[in-house]
């Protein structure tokens, strides 16, 4: 009979009230590594394990970390509700109230240890077994790319937990017995990141890529392009800015500073880490099996032609894109999966309608949507919804009334009910089982053209930059040179660098990455103080004048003009829309435009059921409608709609500049007085209390 093995988390100290329940059950833990590890489908058992642990419980994806933190606060994402909802904005808006140790998600805090020590007892059992020991370390084999894959997962544990706490706990072996935790502090990020860097660097040669007679043979499971990736990412948060506490003393560069909160410090070896990012992510790049999709064979073209919407499209369909470096694996119908229910286009459908549900966690402020993106950007429209769904097929508007579903303003367009080409699991609220993006080819190169840029090569920055930007705009537009390879040529030095980082706002809405490339760069402060003087300019020309216009001269009104029309009247033979190629002046304009939305067609549903089959035909969204223009509409059947007024005409103000509306926590003042933003957060108080005091919280956050 097998022996029963229970993996322990560390965690165990803080869910148990004292020491004598944890005694009472860690002698379980210890792993019998010979009988474990005997073959390699034994230990691949034991990885798919921390792959479990790491799907449903470290919310780096989907709820829990992802949901209240990494994935939104930026000046580009937010949440849709109003700071005063939950204290789960709090972290959001840069501490709008006084820090608490609530201010956390310690669900995510616990299941990331719990993860990382599941981890360990696999790290350490490959380590001590025979047969690991024999296998010829200089080239790739089954055992040793499962050791790899152990020690990439865990490696992802403490990416997370640095670069979203800081200064955290760091264990690399099991968790056997009270003196193995006893004494646990905290440990300096850089000494966490570094010792995880040279983890990959170790295994990294003796991984399996992706797509190869080897294990894994798809994004699903992390291969030597995911590790490459991780050596980037780790390495340029070890080499961006960060929030130190404020009696740190080490070398390196002061930003900003606060009294209590810390400072934001790039530590002066900052270079090294850019060119070792560098070096794995030409190797990923260059050498991988993942690669950039920049066609789109779909039809009819004059629909589709959009292969930045195909990679999210794969996922919507359960393929995986040639894009995808890893993703992590989710289940229809089985388990609680957040994509499209929450990182996805909202819907006010019930808990099983057509569409079901979907919250809408994932906001956009107004000036990303209608001031950042070109115009012809195709990723505008793919990324940004103005529009949500009904529970009967019917389009909606999204209002900036703060809620969520219809209320809460634009949202996340990247995965759409809709959308989903087999919509068994498409009626029921989150079930839907799309697997969520972690790592992927655009972030990648992007990623890489940074690192040309800090490290002075512009010509190979923007030969990488030059790949995104081609992607994103139509060959055949007769401005696709000037606005790719011109574009492109046109910068250098600092400006070089700007625009790759505005490409990444571009590229990865919606995705988690906005916040912590700010943080890394050390310019969130600077960043939200424009947002914040963006938003008061654009409230104060709504309420004065009707009106704003975006230096980009796409202009938000306080009314819009919408009508609801069916297939059978719309001339279209689907309403779900694709790109959009008409003139202002066709007739179907108001309904492809903006493009990517509508609902679908081939929903199915009892008879009990009315399925309306609608979208809605919009005017005056870029562009008001002149007295005439507004006259003609409401002939033709539109109604007025509110639409920018809502921004202005909540009395809390949400929307605009006060402590419960923009960054309340991180007001005009507190970037004029050079204060240093805090976006970290707090370390849980059960787990300062189970220390004994050796472990406390920093950046102003109470120990209890």
């Amino acid at each position: 009979m097998k022996r029963k093995i229970i993996y322990l988390s560390i965690l165990s100290t803080l869910m148990f009230s004292s020491c004598q329940d944890y005694l009472e059950v860690q002698s379980d833990s210890k792993f019998d590594s010979e009988f474990v590890f005997q073959s390699a489908s034994e230990a691949d058992k034991a990885i798919l394990g921390a792959y479990e642990l790491l799907s449903v419980e470290s919310g780096i994806h989907s709820n829990r970390l992802f949901y209240e933190v990494t994935g939104v606060g930026s000046d580009i994402e937010l949440g849709p509700e109003t700071t005063s909802n939950s204290l789960r904005y709090n972290g959001e808006n840069l501490y709008f109230k006084t820090p608490t140790a609530s201010d956390n998600p310690p669900d995510a805090w616990n299941g990331m240890y719990k993860t990382i020590s599941r981890c360990n007892v696999i790290i350490d059992a490959f380590e001590k077994n025979a047969a690991y020991i024999a296998t010829d370390k200089t080239k790739v084999s089954a055992l040793t790319h499962l050791y790899g894959e152990a020690v990439a997962i865990r490696a992802t544990m403490y990416f997370e937990l640095t670069r979203n706490w800081g200064d955290v706990i760091y264990f690399t072996k099991p968790i056997l017995s009270e003196s193995d935790y006893k004494d646990a502090v905290i440990t300096d990020r850089n000494t966490i990141q570094e010792g995880e860097l040279a983890n990959l660097i170790k295994v990294e040669p003796l991984m399996y890529k992706l797509n190869t007679n080897g294990n894994p043979t798809t994004a699903t499971r992390m291969a030597k392009e995911y590790v490459q990736g991780l050596i980037g990412r780790m390495a340029l948060i070890r080499g961006g800015y960060a929030l130190r506490p404020a009696n740190y003393t080490g070398d390196g560069e002061v930003l900003q500073s606060h009294p209590t909160r810390g400072k934001m410090v790039r530590r002066a070896d900052y270079k090294t880490y850019y060119t070792m990012a560098n070096t794995y992510l030409k190797k990923l790049v260059y050498e991988g099996n993942a690669k950039l999709v920049t066609t789109d064979s779909r039809t009819p073209l004059n629909k589709f032609s959009n292969p930045f919407q195909a990679v999210f499209q794969s996922g919507m369909d359960y393929k995986i894109s040639p894009e995808m470096i890893f993703e992590v694996s989710q289940l229809a119908g089985i388990t609680t999966t957040e994509r499209p229910y929450a990182f996805g286009r909202p819907s006010s459908g019930g808990a099983t309608a057509y569409p079901p549900k979907a919250y809408g966690q994932m906001r956009f402020f107004p000036t990303y949507y209608f001031g950042m993106f070109d115009n012809k950007d195709l990723r505008r429209d793919v990324t940004v919804t103005t529009t949500g769904l009904g529970g009967v097929a019917n389009e909606t508007m999204l209002i900036f009334k703060k809620g969520n579903m219809s209320n809460g303003g634009l949202s996340l367009n990247k995965w759409d009910y809709s959308r989903m080409t087999d919509k068994t699991h498409a009626v029921k609220q989150r079930v839907a089982g799309i697997n969520a993006p972690y790592m992927r080819v655009g972030d990648m190169i992007l990623l890489l053209a940074e690192t040309y840029s800090v490290l002075g090569d512009d010509t190979n920055a923007k030969a990488e930059l030059l790949k995104i930007r081609q992607r994103a705009f139509l060959s055949s537009d007769p401005e696709y040179t000037a606005k790719t390879t011109t574009y492109v040529n046109n910068k250098s030095g600092a400006t070089l660098l700007t625009a790759i980082q505005d490409e990444r706002a571009f590229e990865l809405g919606g995705e988690g990455q906005r916040k912590m490339d700010l943080v890394r760069w050390g310019v969130l402060g600077k960043k939200v103080n424009e947002l914040q003087s963006q938003m008061t300019a654009m409230a104060d020309a709504l309420r004065a004048s009707g009106s704003y216009t975006f230096p980009n001269g796409n202009v938000i009104s306080d009314y819009i003009y919408t009508k609801e029309v069916t297939l059978s009247a719309s001339g279209l033979t689907d309403i779900l829309t694709g790109n959009c190629y008409v003139s202002e002046t066709d007739p179907l304009h108001p309904l492809l435009f903006p493009g990517w939305r509508g609902t679908a067609t081939d929903w199915v549903a009892p008879a009990s059921v009315t399925l309306k089959k609608s979208m809605l035909a919009i005017k005056g969204l870029f562009k008001p409608l002149t007295p005439t223009e507004a006259t003609a509409a409401l002939a033709a059947g539109y109604k007025k709609v509110a639409y920018g007024i809502d921004l202005v005409n909540d009395a809390a103000k949400p929307w605009e500049v006060n402590i419960n509306g923009v960054f309340g926590g991180y007001l005009p003042a507190d970037y004029t007085a050079n204060y240093s933003p805090l976006y970290l957060v707090a370390i849980p108080a059960t787990t300062i209390q189970v220390s004994g005091g050796k472990i406390s919280n920093n950046y102003g956050f109470p120990n209890q």
